[in-house]
């Protein structure tokens, strides 16, 4: 290690074993676990950092990468003089290292942390001290941002900011040789909803996604919600995450168990109920209970509450497969101008949270009601309340509409989940049943035969109306 106590943390001869131990050793293995774990930016000397550049790049063109090689390489981009000269390439060769250079890059690797983390600390600081006038719950959120992204750092070795094209096309190409090797790694997720689903693929629901979710009342908005987490938590099996500023966890808890076990929310009040539906909705339950779901039902929150409790659990389990939140105007807004710019900001913040921790974000909304003085009543992002931006913030925009709702002699149970806005692939109109409030999977065929049917009960029933005011 350097003899500088004023100097970062580093190790000077960690990092000249490791290029010594890459040129000479044969070991496949461990030259690849090697650059996995460490990349040019974890060498804390700028020589070092340029040798380990042209060794990766050899490598990965399956080139030989001995002390003439990588010399070449060096010479070719006029960095071999800078680096200390041929001399210095051929000394580190001589270092008897290869055995151990796995050993040797984790420590490289940890000091590259230590100094991302000093660096991203001293920062806080700088930002807890400034008289900017900033609110200090502002300031504290900044602060939590930060010790985020060095605990991401640590764990991926992945950091915030401007990074260089040949890093990115690498993830890229790791993410796409994963779909293919396994396809539960596909780029996005199911939401659970066979009909909608089939229409959003294939790239479905993608990570960083803001889902937003528009309807009037009794359309099915909360059945929607409980069943696109039950299928994250119980089917994606991750970490999902509600927030509902409308009803209790156990109120929603209690919809999820009756919803999945197939029974009516009444046999939990009344007693009378079949011993298998109350054991079928108790083994629902146990799911439920076993799986990574969290509820905070907390009232009045705003969006500074909503990040500080995602991040924490990021923090601990690792990542996160859905954030949803019921409903977007009761998450209390910011002081603005006007109502839009409030909640803009909400759903700004809400998109901005979907990358930061690469998840779905869904967002429930309520809509306007003079879309009930159209003749046409089915939805569209411009009917959202209050809240103008949703459609530049969001990459789906899902409306829910039922007839029945308006007109008596339509199915009671066909629902219309309507994809107005989809960045990522199709839009188009899915459906399915909503029955005992829970959602259930229909054919195309089926919902056509369900909607001919309320129509033309519709047309009987005009008819007859017709009929009787003729005989007056």
């Amino acid at each position: 290690m350097t003899n500088n106590i004023f100097a970062p943390p580093n190790s000077a001869e960690a990092e000249q074993a490791v290029l010594g131990g890459l040129m000479i050793s044969t070991d496949e293995d461990k030259r690849l676990r090697v650059i996995s774990l460490i990349k040019p930016e974890s060498f804390y000397q700028w020589a070092h950092n340029r040798i380990f550049s042209e060794i990766v790049r050899l490598i990965k063109t399956n080139q030989p990468t001995d002390v003439i090689t990588v010399s070449d390489a060096l010479t070719a981009n006029g960095d071999l003089d800078k680096v200390g000269g041929f001399a210095y390439v051929a000394e580190l060769c001589m270092l008897p290292t290869a055995a151990n250079i796995v050993n040797y890059a984790r420590i490289i690797r940890d000091k590259a942390i230590q100094r991302y983390a000093i660096n991203n600390l001293n920062t806080c600081v700088e930002m807890l001290m400034a008289n900017d006038g900033l609110e200090v719950n502002h300031k504290l959120a900044n602060v939590q941002l930060v010790v985020s992204s060095i605990i991401e750092h640590a764990k991926t070795g992945k950091s915030k900011g401007l990074r260089p094209a040949r890093d990115v096309v690498g993830d890229w190409v790791e993410e796409v040789e994963r779909r293919f090797d396994d396809p539960t790694n596909a780029a996005g997720f199911t939401l659970g909803i066979e009909s909608l689903d089939d229409l959003m693929a294939p790239k479905q629901a993608l990570r960083g996604s803001l889902i937003v979710v528009g309807a009037r009342p009794k359309m099915g908005k909360t059945a929607f919600y409980n069943r696109v987490a039950t299928h994250f938590a119980l089917n994606h099996r991750l970490p999902t995450l509600l927030f509902s500023l409308e009803m209790t966890d156990r109120g929603i808890i209690e919809r999820m168990i009756a919803q999945e076990g197939g029974v009516s929310a009444d046999i939990f009040y009344t007693g009378a109920h079949d011993d298998m539906e109350m054991a079928r909705a108790l083994a629902r339950a146990e799911e439920i209970a076993e799986s990574n779901m969290y509820i905070d039902s907390t009232p009045g929150v705003d969006l500074h509450h909503i990040i500080a409790e995602c991040r924490k659990i990021k923090r601990v389990k690792g990542k996160i497969g859905l954030i949803a939140v019921d409903y977007l105007t009761l998450i209390k807004a910011a002081p603005a101008e006007r109502r839009d710019i409030a909640y803009g900001d909400i759903t700004t913040g809400l998109k901005n949270l979907a990358k930061e921790m690469d998840c779905v974000v869904l967002l429930l909304t309520q809509l306007n009601r003079k879309l009930e003085e159209r003749a046409d009543k089915r939805p569209t992002p411009a009917d959202s309340r209050d809240t103008g931006q949703i459609e530049q913030d969001c990459d789906v925009w899902i409306g829910l509409y039922r007839d029945a709702v308006y007109n008596n002699n339509a199915d009671k149970s066909l629902m219309e989940i309507i994809l107005r806005l989809n960045r990522d692939g199709n839009t188009g109109t899915a459906h399915g049943q909503l029955v005992n409030s829970y959602i259930k999977n229909i054919s195309q065929s089926e919902a056509e035969r369900l909607s001919m049917k309320g129509q033309e009960s519709k047309r009987n029933y005009s008819q007859k109306v017709t009929q009787a005011t003729e005989a007056f």
